[in-house]
């Protein structure tokens, strides 16, 4: 089992970068670390009894506040295997307002997005991710204001960041 939920952790990370790098860019907008000083679910202000990183003074994120990411990874995965594609756009930052895409952002992430899930099909069938859960997923502090994540040690080349409305959100090109 646990090779095939590696083989789908990794089949998520192409998906998902698949889905950065056509479905949400509105082309040379660079995505921004979002800086917080609001409360994250299921944890406290960004920084709160965390301790400052090795690199340019900046906080360290808590260990609850990592867990928060990672229970908000397991919510983005749980939405994607049920093909809600409206809010899985809605856990991507959007940096024009640094927190979810709203209206017509919303709808163009939609759009893109449905069909790059499409093409990954195979490893996309509901139930795909229900055997995750948030202890497989590991949230690293990167000392940028961004947490790096790994599920069953696959890295993931994206990166999630807190909102200003204090959500986990996913940092990729919109």
């Amino acid at each position: 089992m646990r090779s095939i939920l590696r083989g789908t952790a990794a089949g998520m990370g192409a998906a998902a970068l698949l889905w950065g790098a056509t479905a949400c860019t509105g082309g040379e907008e660079e995505p921004a670390a979002a800086e917080s000083s609001s409360s994250q679910q299921g944890g406290g202000s960004p920084g709160e009894d965390a301790q400052p990183s090795d690199g340019g003074g900046e906080t360290r994120f808590s260990d609850a506040e990592l867990d928060a990411a990672s229970q908000r990874f397991l919510d983005l995965l749980q939405v994607i295997d049920d093909h809600d594609w409206e809010s899985a756009c809605g856990m991507v930052l959007d940096p024009t307002t640094g927190s979810a895409p709203e209206g017509e952002r919303l709808q163009d992430c939609v759009d893109g997005v449905e069909p790059v899930f499409a093409a990954q099909a195979e490893l996309l069938e509901p139930g795909a991710f229900d055997a995750l859960d948030a202890s497989m997923i590991q949230a690293s502090d990167n000392g940028d204001g961004t947490v790096s994540l790994s599920v069953l040690g696959n890295d993931l080349d994206i990166p999630m960041a807190p909102g200003d409305d204090g959500r986990w959100y996913l940092v990729i090109p919109f």
